[in-house]
């Protein structure tokens, strides 16, 4: 008999790529699922499915989809051992294969409708019930008349169905471990009180007048715990999760006369003495399907829950305020509700009183009628002058916009000093580069002394929204912060590459970026990416301290001539423009003490009002991909979606030194 393995051998010299060669040894029969992100010259996602002592695989060129609508290409490919539901690495260059392989899901998957492999596969459909993190629910495969290895994958319309997302919470589920759903659990509350504060690494909630419970879906039964009778449209809104098992933490609400929150009118609503409508504010989630989220940071818990919960009347999503608590404190007064919750976006779950939650009681809020907005702690002047021609953009839209994405954007300027690029008279008219504060700055914008050129200069540093709009007042359209913060100058947080077109195509850029993912990927980093708001992009990877700006600079040097010896066609290392052939620059030059980045969500001084965007890998994936997608009339809705993509630029820190060597085993390859 043919061994199912032979295609699979065939193809690889096992002497050469760390793929495993032969079956797993130690391996229980079962029917395991696992999906690998592969980096190769197109990026790809192999399902693969156990059956037969071998796995079956899928190529996916485009991913998964949780819309039912959207049907995505599956290319049957040869059979793996039952090793590869474990292996991840990088498979060198001139094997088959090659790239980075990634391990993106795993978990155990089930046969509907027809349960017999063979029948199922002499129709040509699968109907697979998938259990990971990431993939939920049943998915369709169906073999198609275009080839026998063309196949078509798709959701079906179950509870897990809904928006063109990739997974089915939106969130990495990494770090949340297995298991059942808790019996008892204490609440996690706030220790003290405050006034209303500013701090981008906390978010802001409304506090509701009514009963704090948490709320259990669990398949067909749904209830409020502590809760003695749970409310029949609540019930039926917990039915309506997009899931099977969920522990929410919530407050259960029914309103007054006036149609506020009354804890009155809720004992009555329970009594049966009233008929006010009742509806339940879930604000957190503990635990998904078999999964317990506490560990994950609340930030992340919140987008599973926003995921989760239906648009039902009785059960809802509390949503939050990032950074602003004046601003949120002020609705809050004009809606007579009592408090905001004020909590840390990175914190853990954990019961009883924890000083990540704080209460913001709106006694503490201003009583007077709110002042005209104001930047800073001046008045704006000349909202009306028009800095880009062509569109009609004014200053005020600048410092609308700048407003509006200030959450995003401060925490990445905070302590760093900040080199302003001026344009008072729009992009067309005259600009000039200001790295010092210059006199009559107003006392309360921060700056700091630096030492340049034998003189001590004053920097601005951008901490708050009030200095932001100062400066962006004074026609910064774009600004430039060091790569290292106050205290630590010459220590840079990040390595970073700059992939500099000029006059080449953007599809170039697109392509280098894809292999400069795969390969800072492959030894062992964990890379981010952005636009640069003009044509280019940034390839930045977070460093631990200890790494000086030559440590930074060396290392982006040897990956820019990785990159420069795989596409010598499109890439170079070439300072001097006449001498780049049209072909990208990969600037490793800018790790240099005093030199500067934009960072995310800066606006760049060009045609389109296009802004500096922090993008997901896949992304590079998407033919229409251009920098000018990306403006202030769209950033502001992309940001409120999917959040602060660069925010691990600030949490993910790095080593370095296991990935020089891996680096230099790369160099070392012809």
């Amino acid at each position: 008999m043919t061994d199912p393995l032979d295609e699979y051998r065939r193809k690889r010299d096992f002497a050469r790529t760390p793929e495993p060669a032969g079956a797993d040894a130690g391996h229980r029969p079962g029917s395991t699922f696992v999906v690998h992100r592969h980096e190769a010259r197109n990026l790809h996602y192999d399902l693969r499915l156990e059956h037969g002592g071998v796995l079956c695989s899928w190529a996916v060129p485009r991913g998964f989809s949780y819309d039912p609508g959207e049907k995505r290409l599956a290319v049957r490919t040869e059979d793996h051992p039952l090793a590869y539901e474990h292996f991840h690495g990088r498979i060198p260059k001139g094997q088959y294969g090659a790239g980075t392989m990634a391990i993106w899901d795993r978990g155990e998957y089930t046969l509907a409708k027809v349960v017999d492999w063979d029948e199922a596969m002499a129709r040509g459909e699968l109907k697979l019930l998938l259990r990971g993190r990431r993939l939920r629910g049943e998915w369709h495969l169906v073999r198609t008349q275009q080839g026998p290895n063309t196949w078509l994958l798709f959701k079906s319309k179950d509870v897990w169905a809904g928006p063109a997302r990739d997974s089915a919470l939106g969130v990495d589920l990494d770090a949340a471990a297995a298991a059942p759903l808790p019996d008892e659990l204490a609440p996690m509350r706030h220790t003290a009180a405050r006034a209303p504060f500013r701090d981008p690494d906390w978010l802001f909630e409304m506090e509701f007048a009514g009963r704090r419970c948490f709320a259990l879906r669990d398949g067909a039964t749904a209830t409020l715990r502590g809760v003695a009778m749970t409310p029949a449209a609540v019930r039926d809104g917990l039915l309506a999760l997009r899931c099977e098992r969920a522990l929410l933490d919530g407050v259960l609400v029914a309103l007054d006369a006036a149609g506020r929150p009354c804890r009155a009118a809720l004992d009555a609503a329970l009594a049966g003495a009233a008929a006010a409508p009742v509806a339940y504010y879930a604000f957190d989630l503990l635990h998904w399907e078999e999964f317990d989220l506490r560990a994950l940071p609340l930030l992340d818990r919140k987008a599973a829950l926003r995921a989760t919960v239906a648009d039902t009347p009785a059960v809802l999503y509390v949503d939050h305020v990032i950074g602003n608590g004046p601003a949120l404190l002020d609705a809050i007064v004009a809606a007579g509700l009592p408090a905001a919750i004020a909590k840390r976006g990175a914190s853990p779950y954990a019961s009883g009183p924890s000083d990540a939650w704080v209460r913001v009681p709106a006694a503490a809020a201003p009583s007077a009628a709110p002042a005209p907005r104001r930047v800073g702690r001046s008045r704006p002047t000349n909202l009306g002058k028009v800095y880009w021609p062509a569109e009609g953009y004014t200053k005020g839209d600048l410092l609308a916009y700048y407003h509006a994405v200030a959450d995003g954007l401060l925490p990445h300027l905070r302590d760093r000093p900040v080199h302003l690029n001026r344009f008072p008279d729009g992009i067309d008219g005259k600009s000039f580069y200001q790295r010092e504060a210059k006199p009559g700055t107003p006392a309360w914008v921060r700056t700091v002394p630096i030492e340049r050129d034998g003189e001590v200069v004053p920097h601005h540093v951008i901490d708050d929204l009030e200095t932001l709009l100062y400066v962006v007042n004074l026609g910064s359209i774009d600004l430039h912060p060091w790569l290292s913060r106050i205290g630590s100058l010459d220590a840079p947080d990040w390595a970073v590459l700059d992939l500099d077109p000029k006059s080449a195509p953007f599809p170039h850029v697109v392509r280098i970026a894809r292999a400069a993912g795969r390969l800072l990927r492959g030894i062992g980093l964990r890379p981010l990416l952005k636009t640069s708001g003009k044509f280019g992009m940034h390839v930045f990877v977070p460093l631990r301290a200890g790494y000086t700006y030559d440590h930074a600079r060396m290392f982006t040097e040897a990956v820019a001539r990785v990159l420069v010896r795989e596409l010598p066609d499109i890439a170079t290392v070439e300072r001097l423009p006449d001498r780049r052939e049209g072909k990208v620059y990969l600037d490793f030059l800018q790790n240099r003490r005093s030199q500067t980045v934009v960072p995310p969500y800066v606006v760049r001084p060009v045609r389109g009002a296009s802004v500096s965007a922090p993008l997901r890998w896949d992304e590079l994936e998407d033919g229409g991909l251009t920098p000018q997608r990306f403006t202030i009339q769209t950033m502001p809705a992309r940001l409120a979606e999917l959040g602060d993509l660069f925010r691990p630029a600030l949490e993910d820190p790095q080593d370095l030194l296991p990935a020089i060597g891996a680096l230099e085993d790369v160099l070392r390859q012809k």
